[in-house]
């Protein structure tokens, strides 16, 4: 090697480490948010008065209702309370957020809405519109729209409407186009939203599977939540450039091991692919992100006779800890924490030690870049699982 060919390495090497140590890096724990939901969901007027006694709870985030349930059903075909809405406008003006960055309001799904009725349509989105609205008034980053069924379920193919008359594949192209309308009236009022929501195509894993095409929609047909991938397609078609849509995992309810939530990265953004139409393939990878899940009444033996019963309460805590840094660290940014029969607002039934649990897991995030993780190990995990399980097969 000549003498001139080494000098120009060495120019180069040093221009790349005069340029590295200027180089600052965002802490990859600033990017994961832990967002609040459970039955203790406030509506917008408690989020106002009460917002800065709230921000002391471990959350980066809250999920809240509004007052005006005609709103918040978006699917249903009861008319706007026009008297809640203005009540819900006023309530949005002026919440002090501070440590709560990431907040969403939260609209839910189940109706008898018919996807080919361009009335009931027309109502739907009018809705959606009010909704996201407020929410940008409220100074969310956007809507998390709960689509799992409370009663009439409008995402089931075998249980529609018109299930004699017209085809899966008819429905799936009406139901596309009812996803991108959606989607417009959401950013038409919000543009660059959030769409946080509780599952997407982590709900249908079973039809991921290698399988022929005709097989797939077969199966797809038949499933309880058969036209939520023609539904995303639709928001896929419309969504704009900033804005995000998230698959909120909802099956990591019951995660107990780390490879769990790394597994279904992969499912999520690479298996699910046969699913989305090919032109959606880009806008797939550019704005959807991978959710987790965490369910407290499930760690801490809040349900008769789940694994968390059969523990001790130093063993739930441990449980409540790794999966809280293990949901955190495989999200792509949000984590949205479950619970039903607890009420972090008012400090009713909090398990003992939840809240130091949540706090040593974020700890923990910040503390792996060092190399010091705290968490408990997957083998100390298995074991813990293993006690429980065993006591509960005894009972």
């Amino acid at each position: 090697m000549t003498e001139k060919v080494i000098f120009v390495f060495a120019f180069i090497g040093l221009v790349f480490l005069s340029t590295a140590q200027t180089v600052k890096f965002t802490p990859f724990d600033n990017e994961k948010k832990l967002i609040e939901y459970g039955w203790d969901s406030p509506n917008i007027g408690f989020v106002k008065k009460s917002i800065s006694e709230m921000e002391k709870k471990p959350f980066d985030g809250i999920i809240f209702k509004l007052s005006n349930n005609s709103v918040s059903w978006v699917f249903r075909l009861d008319p706007i309370d026009e008297k809640l809405l203005e009540q819900d406008l006023a309530d949005a003006e002026g919440i002090e957020w501070n440590k709560f960055t990431d907040n969403f309001i939260i609209l839910y799904c189940a109706s008898e809405q018919d996807w080919f009725n361009d009335e009931h349509w027309a109502l739907i989105t009018e809705k959606a519109k009010k909704a996201a609205k407020i929410a940008k008034k409220a100074g969310c980053v956007g809507i998390c729209f709960d689509q799992e069924a409370y009663g009439r379920n409008p995402w089931s193919f075998t249980d529609s409407a018109h299930v004699g008359t017209k085809t899966f594949t008819e429905y799936e192209e009406k139901v596309r186009e009812r996803g991108a309308e959606f989607m417009k009236a959401l950013e038409s009022e919000f543009p660059g939203l959030t769409l946080l929501t509780f599952f997407q195509l982590s709900y249908v894993q079973a039809i991921l599977w290698p399988m022929k095409a005709e097989l797939r929609s077969d199966a797809l047909s038949k499933h309880l939540y058969a036209f939520l991938p023609a539904f995303l397609n639709g928001m896929l078609d419309a969504i704009s450039s900033d804005a995000q849509i998230v698959d909120g995992n909802e099956c990591a309810y019951w995660y107990n091991d780390s490879s769990n939530y790394v597994g279904i990265y992969n499912q999520i953004m690479q298996r699910s692919r046969p699913l989305i139409a090919p032109e959606n393939l880009k806008k797939y990878r550019q704005h959807v992100q991978v959710g987790q899940a965490l369910y407290i009444d499930e760690y801490y033996g809040m349900r008769e006779n789940g694994l968390g019963f059969h523990m001790t309460n130093d063993e739930n805590n441990q449980w409540m800890q790794h999966n809280t840094y293990w949901a955190l660290s495989t999200s792509d940014r949000y984590v949205w924490c479950y619970s039903e029969k607890m009420n972090w607002w008012t400090n009713q039934n909090v398990p003992p030690g939840c809240e130091n649990s949540i706090r040593r897991a974020k700890q923990n995030l910040k503390d792996a870049w060092s190399g010091y993780i705290r968490v408990p190990t997957r083998e100390v995990m298995q074991d813990i699982i293993k006690r429980a399980t065993d006591k509960k097969n005894k009972k």
